[in-house]
């Protein structure tokens, strides 16, 4: 199967990926991805609540959301792509090395991101694929950025060294937070 995340920045800028094997069905981690919430995972809330403290104060450490995907479309990222027990993917369009990014959010509908252009922000795009492997099943997250013009590239890419540890670390925690889930459920 070819990268879903190529049907929506076929020249990533950069990306990171990451996986686990989880030895429970397909089902079972689709409905622990979705049913995760930020309360399943207070240090992820907590730097996501960081990340957005800028522009919503003491609310971005609310857990009202239902899910961790439901949170990121709420923070201002949205759904591009969705085969259900497969795969979802998200996107956002933004200046995301700004402070106060969700206020230069833009969006637009998932068959125009592709060629979205705006010059000044950058995209992202993340999956979660769910694929069958043997007796159990591999779950992957994976997020590519681009910008078009050569000062977002420069500022997505200094924005990317610095917060892709982090963003490493929240996706390692959900993973085994869905594993977790799935598990138990």
């Amino acid at each position: 199967m070819p990268k879903v995340l190529e049907s929506f920045i076929p020249r990533p800028l950069a990306g990171e990926r990451h996986e686990l094997h989880i030895r429970q069905s397909p089902e079972s981690v689709w409905r622990a991805l979705n049913t995760l919430s930020p309360g399943d995972l207070p240090l992820v809330g907590m730097l996501m609540g960081i990340r957005s403290l800028p522009a919503k104060g003491a609310a971005a450490f609310t857990n009202e959301a239902p899910s961790m995907i439901n949170t990121m479309i709420r923070r201002g990222w949205f759904q591009l792509a969705d085969e259900p027990r497969r795969y979802v993917v998200l996107g956002s369009i933004s200046q995301f090395w700004r402070l106060r990014s969700e206020s230069h959010r833009r969006s637009c509908p998932p068959e125009r991101f592709r060629d979205y252009t705006l010059p000044g922000f950058a995209k992202s795009a993340s999956v979660f694929e769910v694929i069958p492997a043997g007796e159990g099943t591999l779950l992957r997250t994976e997020t590519w950025i681009s910008a078009d013009d050569a000062t977002a590239r420069r500022r997505m890419l200094a924005y990317w060294r610095l917060i892709r540890p982090f963003s490493g670390v929240i996706r390692r925690l959900m993973l085994h937070a869905i594993a977790k889930k799935a598990a138990t459920s």
